[in-house]
């Protein structure tokens, strides 16, 4: 046996030996819960729920505070956007620990999932019912005025927001985003096409769609009126690229008018995105 391979092999051995002389609990709960801790902080929300879950697993019972576990397993699904899990366990610690000292922050959260997946209503409910029993926090103003913002009331927003101690509050800002988000008139992008082909999509800012409209109507009519002007009335070069203008000239009006819904839906998603990603970065 070479030199080497007898080196490698005698760390090795030592190394076990070491490993099992020591005998340290790697796999023990308070090691598993230590890395689920690790992992939070880190960011790495889906391994954090696996490893408290695996602390959760490996107990004879439950801790007297695992609601704090079950709390964290249900902000690590509510980052990770699976808001069903994330309200299932929020759920578990009113009905498993109901005199927990995080019963007003499981109701924050809950609100905010619900709101997180547009059950506005849902969402209300619950602010009403905590704010019944509780001192008004800014985190509940804050969540409220969420609501009213997803529901378009931007008044009501406004006074909520202004009823909080929070100065230069960011959701001012998303209120007023709110109230002057850009919309396309469908009404008014189809007349353009009508009037000029593609000038309608041009108008909802997708100028290559509206060029190209604009190209293969204009050449198929310039076509037809060849084919007619060579062969008259029973030209079938008339005819056939006629007809193709027809069908693309209205299949232009239309496409214009759903582009402007098109338009107007992504501007909605994109505020949608900005209010989800101010609840990720600030509760």
């Amino acid at each position: 046996m070479k030199f080497a391979n007898k080196l490698f092999l005698f760390f090795c051995i030592t190394f076990s030996i070491g490993v099992k002389s020591k005998e340290t609990p790697y796999f023990s709960p308070k090691n598993i819960r230590a890395f689920g801790e690790y992992l939070y902080k880190e960011k790495e929300y889906t391994r954090a729920i696996i490893e408290f879950q695996r602390f959760l697993f490996a107990l004879d019972s439950l801790p007297q505070n695992a609601d704090s576990i079950f709390f964290k397993i249900a902000i690590c699904y509510r980052l990770n956007e699976d808001y069903k899990n994330s309200i299932k366990y929020l759920k578990k610690i009113p009905s498993e620990y109901p005199k927990s000292g995080l019963l007003e922050e499981v109701y924050l959260e809950l609100s905010l999932c619900y709101s997180l997946m547009d059950s506005v209503n849902k969402s209300e409910e619950i602010l009403r019912s905590f704010l019944e029993r509780s001192d008004t926090s800014n985190k509940a103003l804050q969540l409220t005025a969420i609501n009213y913002i997803l529901s378009k009331k931007w008044e009501e927003a406004k006074k909520c927001l202004k009823a909080s101690s929070l100065d230069r509050n960011p959701l001012l800002r998303l209120v007023e985003v709110g109230e002057n988000l850009p919309k396309k008139n469908r009404a008014l992008s189809g007349f353009l096409s009508t009037v000029i082909p593609g000038s309608g999509k041009y108008y909802c800012n997708r100028p290559m769609e509206g060029f190209h409209s604009f190209v293969t109507i204009g050449f198929s009519a310039w076509q037809a009126y060849e084919g007619f002007k060579e062969d008259g009335i029973h030209s079938v070069k008339g005819w056939i690229f006629g007809s193709l203008g027809v069908f693309l000239y209205f299949g232009n009006i239309y496409g214009s008018i759903v582009a402007a819904d098109i338009y107007n839906e992504e501007q909605e998603l994109m505020f949608k995105l900005s209010i989800k990603n101010f609840l990720n970065e600030n509760f």
